[in-house]
């Protein structure tokens, strides 16, 4: 049981490694090309190529399909198959490793939890405003909080801070992440980096997701507040940034910029994607997604389940070793041809 738990994690985090890489190459292209909405939905292909490989196998997908991700991912999975064959992986020592990973998981997650409960107390007592807002005397800047409820707080001194036009570009943008569930895509994303807290790169992975999902938001708001408006737009990104800074939530959508303002103003001045480009471009976005999982699917491999091979000399002696969908498993069929190997020479 351990062992294809390690399998499965193996293979889960090297094929979505795979499409993170693939992501963050495409990003900026995408973001040039067909809008900032677009490259945000981009990052769909990694919990896609993720679900593909969990799937259980209904059908063989064509070879037509995605023939470039097909051999890439066949590569990925070809690779670890071969490397898990070379370790040898089973036994005390998978049990060992499975120990491992399930205290450095139940670690990171009470390391999460035990952030979000402190950004919690740090907001101090919370109130309801009369045009739906939340407000704070203990925030600094605007933000979204709550996965399940999301509720946009804001400091107290929201009105005095920010004249009419900057507030409306604030509500504007948090409204933005209400209506795409942002928050609850941060709340998935830290549990995916509890699950894989081994990978260095899903930390580096969501760091970019937060910027791509403030360049969508930025988008949105103003494809509806038009170009001349940028200048006044940016004005009040520089406020905030300059107001100070509450302490970070894991799953909160703040405001203020996480990555250098520089880097998000420069992007205010890229032309933002009409209507047309915008929607024929999260259709292409999500043809990709859905190729990749697809080409994940394809290559998926078999773990050897729990039950032992055919005995040597028996009827199905020289049965081809298979998994429990029925596809042949690398692993398992080096394994068998080791074993048989070994029988020969005694």
């Amino acid at each position: 049981m351990s062992s294809a738990a390690l399998q499965y994690l193996a293979i889960v985090s090297w094929v979505t490694s795979l499409a993170v890489l693939l992501v963050t190459v495409a990003r900026a292209p995408v973001r040039s090309m067909l809008g900032a909405r677009a490259a945000y939905w981009l990052w769909l292909t990694v919990p896609a190529s993720a679900g593909a490989l969990l799937t259980p196998d209904v059908a063989q997908p064509s070879g037509k399909v995605a023939p470039v991700a097909l051999g890439v991912i066949g590569w990925a999975v070809a690779r670890i198959d071969a490397l898990l064959a070379a370790v040898h992986v089973s036994g005390p020592v998978a049990t060992a490793a499975f120990a491992v990973w399930t205290v450095g998981a139940a670690a990171a997650a009470a390391l999460m939890i035990l952030r979000q409960r402190a950004f919690v107390l740090s907001l101090g007592r919370v109130v309801p405003s009369p045009d739906g807002s939340w407000r704070s005397s203990s925030v600094a800047e605007p933000m979204l909080v709550g996965a399940l409820r999301p509720r946009v707080l804001l400091p107290l001194d929201f009105e005095q801070r920010y004249s009419a036009e900057e507030r409306e570009f604030v509500l504007a943008h948090e409204r933005a992440h209400v209506r795409r569930g942002d928050t609850v895509v941060n709340a998935v994303g830290a549990a995916w980096t509890c699950v894989f807290w081994f990978n260095p790169l899903m930390f580096w992975a969501m760091r970019l997701l937060r910027f791509d999902q403030d360049l969508a938001c930025d988008a949105s708001v103003l494809a509806l507040a038009g170009k001349g408006r940028r200048g006044r737009y940016a004005g009040a990104l520089l406020k905030t940034q300059l107001s100070g800074e509450t302490l970070p939530s894991p799953l909160a959508c703040h405001w203020r910029s996480v990555h250098p303002l520089r880097r998000r103003i420069a992007a205010l001045k890229r032309p933002v994607a009409g209507p047309l480009r915008h929607h024929v471009g999260v259709a292409l976005v999500l043809a990709l997604a859905a190729s990749m999982s697809l080409a994940a699917h394809a290559v998926q491999p078999s773990f050897e389940s729990a039950p032992a091979l055919a005995l040597p000399g028996g009827a199905n002696a020289n049965a081809t070793p298979v998994g429990h969908s029925g596809k042949v498993c690398p692993l398992t069929l080096r394994r068998e041809r080791e074993r048989r190997q070994a029988q020969l020479r005694r």
